[in-house]
């Protein structure tokens, strides 16, 4: 088998693709295709840490309900505990508890 030299008067020049369709999308296609995409990071954020959503969420909830606020501002450094330290807080202790599960 011989591989074939093409002549460089005979090489292909670099063609545009042009998607005529794709000017027919406009702004409304452009704002589906963002909420798309933003609708999948949602549930893939959600399906890696659904869980642990709902449990700082819980907490977050449920928190003014049991500790005083002085005793809050003494954990957290604020009266009204913090969604987002409290979802850290789950988040490493699960992690935790994943990493040191004994195996039967």
């Amino acid at each position: 088998m011989e591989a074939e030299v093409i002549p460089p008067d005979r090489q292909p020049s670099r063609h545009r693709v042009r998607l005529a369709h794709v000017r027919a999308l406009g702004v409304f296609g452009t704002l589906m295709a963002l909420l798309t995409m933003g609708m999948a990071f949602a549930v893939g954020f959600a399906a890696f840490f659904g869980s642990t959503l709902l449990a700082a969420g819980l907490v977050w909830a449920t928190w003014p309900l049991v500790f005083s606020p002085a005793f809050t501002a003494w954990v957290f450094g604020n009266p009204q505990p913090v969604f987002w330290k409290l979802f850290l807080l789950f988040l490493v202790a699960g992690t935790a508890a994943k990493l040191l599960r004994i195996k039967r």
